[in-house]
């Protein structure tokens, strides 16, 4: 995929040099985890609110993807907020086993922060080394406010930078949180946003379709396929809509709240909330309201990207992302604000869908991966000396006192053990990858790594193979389906238009500095596209 040319981006400075005649005072950047370019296309004719809106007043670019190979949710945020690769900035995955620690470390943990609920260590930006645009923002203009809300934490921390005014994720127990790096205390609207809520009492709710019946037999595949997630342990109960989340347990309900289409309703409800609470877009410094939208993500894990229930989310999101605008066209106003929506990661299609399209797919046989991965590590003790090699999320990791010639011993052993596995295509040496040549999957592959927190062997699945071996579907590779992700650029009654050159998702960042007319650091990987907007 080839970058814009020079002369594009100097239209773009040129329009943005033009654009400060319309003067910005709310930046919205909505990230929807997982979401898919594929969606414009095949519902296009089906929605009618918030994505309609943000299509119909907007610049769509149809060719951008995540420039990285670990396409998962840490470090497509971090690229989203930073502009930074990740392999550069450190962000390598969503956890990592760290050497020095000698623990899997989670990318935004923070052993001396304070979660005031939920049961996870403390959260936060201390951690991370890069500005974000949040950032950006807050030094150009005391004045300017930044509030981060997400589903997930790492979502709400990455992109709300190292000092937002709020910054709240869900805990997995019922409400939604944030820790002492942040606040002294929870505020008490936020409190008494989560009595509201009253998760617990969604046990006597159900899941049902939003539309008739034959608007899912028209746009989505048959209903309970194969490979889809079954949530009751009632006999013969199916992968279907309605869900009664009485099937689930309470526990289950609470932990997993944020990953159903009721979840993000109430991630909007908080985001129209904290807009009023903290008066945004209501003076002359812009302020940034980052919303993290989970249920993408949760729904199509569970039964995938083309199935009725991922159809049936989108078409709720649709109706919540209206709701959303129109509380800002009301209390706010549209005039001064700009919409950006773009994904964190894209996602691979059901192995068992792909199969009944004759495509070559499969998941990995974990229990059989798991053995081959032990007889590599008994290989390898063997022949240098036990301790010296372990395994972690697929990939490998070596200490750092063994010499090269025992590390080309054992990524030797590694490279020829693990294509017994069905569906691994490779493993690679972070050396081998660095001197593969330029091609657009070798690059991704090359902006992962980092010198010091990356494996020293990655193993690398074959074209729509999973390493989720029991249903629904995935993301994390280098390959393109995982990496293509959308991106619109709204304001009110801009002409609708679209582009397909290729661009990255590190531009971003740059895109809306260079909009608001902001400094941010020259050394991100990122450069501004044009965002030139035609009014009707």
């Amino acid at each position: 995929m080839k970058k814009f040319p020079f002369y594009i981006l100097l239209a773009c400075l040129i329009f943005t040099s033009c654009a400060q005649s319309k003067k910005t005072k709310l930046v919205v950047y909505l990230v929807s985890d997982q979401l898919t370019p594929s969606i414009f296309i095949k519902y296009d004719t089906l929605f009618t609110g918030g994505f309609r809106w943000l299509i119909d007043n907007g610049i769509s670019y149809t060719n951008v993807h995540h420039n990285h190979a670990n396409t998962s949710t840490g470090p497509g945020h971090f690229a989203l907020s930073t502009g930074v690769y990740p392999g550069k900035g450190g962000i390598i995955d969503n956890e990592w086993y760290d050497r020095d620690l000698k623990r899997i470390y989670y990318v935004v943990e923070d052993t001396t922060a304070k979660n005031f609920s939920g049961k996870s260590i403390g959260r936060s930006y201390k951690n991370i080394n890069f500005s974000s645009l949040a950032d950006w923002i807050k030094n150009s203009n005391r004045l300017s406010k930044i509030v981060s809300l997400s589903g997930k934490d790492r979502s709400a921390v990455l992109m709300g930078g190292s000092n937002p005014d709020l910054a709240l994720w869900y805990d997995k127990n019922g409400g939604y949180t944030t820790s002492d790096y942040y606040l002294p205390a929870l505020p008490s609207w936020v409190k008494k946003f989560n009595n509201d809520l009253n998760v617990a009492s969604y046990k006597d709710s159900i899941w049902a379709k939003l539309k008739k019946s034959d608007v899912y037999n028209n746009y989505s595949r048959v209903d309970n396929f194969k490979g889809e997630k079954v949530f009751s342990s009632k006999k013969n109960t199916k992968a279907v809509l309605p869900l009664s989340f009485s099937d689930m347990s309470l526990g289950s309900l609470l932990s997993g709240f944020y990953e159903y289409p009721q979840g993000d309703r109430s991630l909007i409800d908080l985001a129209i909330e904290a807009s009023s609470r903290l008066n945004l877009g209501k003076d002359s410094a812009p302020d940034l309201l980052f919303v993290g939208l989970s249920a993408v993500d949760g729904v199509g894990h569970h039964f995938g990207p083309n199935s009725l229930e991922q159809l049936d989310n989108y078409l709720r999101l649709d109706k919540n992302l209206m709701k959303l605008i129109d509380f800002i066209n009301q209390k706010i106003g549209l005039d001064n604000t700009l919409f950006v929506l773009s994904s964190d990661h894209g996602v691979m299609d059901l192995p068992e869908y792909l199969i009944a399209q004759n495509i070559a797919s499969g998941r990995v046989n974990l229990p059989f991966k798991r053995a081959v991965f032990s007889d590599i590590i008994k290989n390898i003790d063997k022949m240098i000396g036990p301790g010296k090699v372990f395994d972690s999320d697929n990939n490998f990791y070596f200490s750092r006192d063994m010499s090269d010639e025992e590390s080309e011993i054992a990524t030797n052993i590694i490279k020829e053990k693990v294509l017994q596995i069905e569906g691994v295509d490779r493993a690679l040496h972070i050396k081998d990858i660095e001197s593969l040549p330029s091609s657009e999957q070798n690059n991704r592959l090359k902006n992962m790594i980092h010198p010091l927190k990356s494996p020293d062997v990655y193993t690398l699945l074959k074209k729509n193979w999973l390493w989720k071996s029991v249903y629904g579907s995935s993301h994390g590779t280098h390959h393109g389906y995982d990496s293509h992700v959308p991106l619109v650029i709204s304001r009110l009654k801009a002409k609708p238009k679209t582009l397909n050159f290729g661009a990255y998702t590190v531009d971003i960042p740059a895109s809306i500095a260079e909009i608001l007319g902001l400094s941010y650091p020259k050394t991100i990987d990122g450069r501004p596209l044009p965002v030139d907007f035609e009014y009707r």
